[in-house]
């Protein structure tokens, strides 16, 4: 199975497995799934990290690369395709990382791995 991590769904892998699904784990701990990893995850947390929203054991630089390398994740730098993708996302939610994730997603047609509710409303799988 390939997969794309949301934000949360991969912070939670890293800092608090715990807080993840049932499902969602199993996908994540099985080693032959192929799960992606978006650039626009990246932007998310440097963001909140450099707000103060978000603390991490040492500078996303650092702990980035060496968590995508730790759990095998399959990094994808964001693309055209991506970023135009957006507009043909319906706008029920308003978070443009997620439409990001989810343009992404759509791209792969693969499905996303997370809690986010409101990806209901979207042309992607959702697993939770």
């Amino acid at each position: 199975m390939r997969a794309l991590l949301d934000t949360h769904a991969a912070l939670y892998a890293w800092i608090a497995p715990e807080r993840l699904s049932d499902r969602a784990q199993q996908v994540i701990r099985n080693p032959a799934n192929q799960l992606y990893f978006s650039q626009a995850s990246v932007f998310e947390i440097t963001l909140k990290y450099k707000l103060g929203k978000l603390p991490l054991p040492e500078p996303p630089e650092l702990y980035l690369p060496s968590r995508i390398e730790r759990f095998s994740l399959s990094y994808l730098p964001l693309t055209d395709a991506d970023i135009f993708g957006i507009t043909q996302l319906p706008e029920s939610h308003k978070d443009p990382f997620d439409w990001l994730l989810l343009a992404t997603a759509r791209r792969l047609k693969v499905p996303i791995i997370s809690k986010d509710r409101a990806f209901a409303d979207y042309p992607v799988k959702l697993i939770w």
